[in-house]
């Protein structure tokens, strides 16, 4: 499992050159940095999806 702390950490240093590739005019290195974000999320969904899976499994019906 990550490390959420890393994990918002990450996110935001991601974000705030994503925001800074923007104001300089630096398209290819934005939409990569935009990319990058988006996985991030992604990632953090899937691994609460599966959390969540995991713990309907575990209980008895």
């Amino acid at each position: 499992m990550a490390y959420p702390g890393k994990r918002d950490g990450l996110a935001k240093k991601v974000e705030t050159a994503a925001q800074e590739a923007e104001r300089l005019g630096l398209t290819t290195a934005t939409l990569i940095l935009r990319m990058a974000r988006l996985e991030i999320d992604r990632a953090e969904h899937k691994e609460a999806e599966e959390i969540a899976n995991s713990n309907l499994r575990s209980k008895p019906n």
